[in-house]
């Protein structure tokens, strides 16, 4: 397993499975006797967290896909489109675009783009003119400068942090949603877990929240740093 299968896949469907496995924990322990004293309480919940955490990691590890496929289609595919015609490494190269590069970085990427792989990225006039062929162009040329700057360790860092912070949304999803699910059983069953239900629920949306607003920033710092590879081999240093 190399560094973005674990940093970026792995690590995030575990954390997203923190909160689920600490209500887990708490549920169970619920039947612990109320006649063991304060240690031994504590050393049997101890006991129960560890074997508990195993199999939430262990599930998080078999379901990652999972949480991947729900964190692109809810949210990348929302926010940059499935075909990658709005995400950052489109818009950076984009001469209308607010976010775009200097047009002395354009006209250098664009030069070596069209000199290295033969991809002619269109002119200003030519992207008036005709603004989903100069999309679909980045998007040819992004797809070469990834694979060109793939073994750019810098780079790859930056890949990984927005590839955790993307991936984890999803994780959150059904985090969320098995929370919501705990929620309803315990109406049900007229169970006493509300409040603890409620405040978990609250903390999972809140850092899914605190996650997503970070989300886009992450992809703009990977693709500011994907263009400075390309063009140097150094590191983007975000101020």
């Amino acid at each position: 397993m190399n560094k973005y299968e674990k940093e970026a896949r792995v690590y995030p469907a575990i954390v997203g499975m923190i909160i689920p496995i600490i209500l887990t924990t708490l549920y169970v322990t619920s039947f612990i006797p109320d006649t063991l004293d304060v240690w031994k309480s504590i050393i049997a919940k101890i006991g129960l967290f560890i074997p508990v955490a195993l199999i939430y990691g262990a599930l998080a590890y078999w379901v990652r896909q999972l949480f991947i496929d729900a964190s692109k289609q809810l949210f990348q595919f929302r926010l940059f489109k499935e075909d990658e015609t709005e995400m950052p490494t489109t818009k950076l190269l984009l001469w209308s675009s607010a976010e775009r590069k200097s047009e002395a970085d354009i006209k250098q990427i664009a030069a070596k783009v069209e000199a290295d792989f033969g991809i002619r990225l269109l002119s200003k006039d030519e992207e008036i003119a005709n603004p989903s062929e100069a999309k679909r162009a980045i998007v040819d040329a992004v797809g070469k400068i990834r694979e060109v700057t793939r073994k750019n360790e810098n780079l790859q860092q930056y890949n990984r942090k927005y590839g955790f912070c993307r991936n984890y949304l999803g994780a959150c999803v059904y985090a969320i949603g098995a929370i919501i699910f705990a929620l309803v059983v315990n109406f049900i069953l007229e169970m006493p877990y509300t409040k603890i239900l409620m405040v978990a629920l609250v903390a999972q949306v809140l850092f899914g929240i605190i996650n997503y607003v970070s989300y886009k920033s992450k992809a703009y710092d990977y693709a500011r740093a994907m263009y400075n590879a390309y063009i140097t081999g150094a590191e983007y240093e975000r101020e």
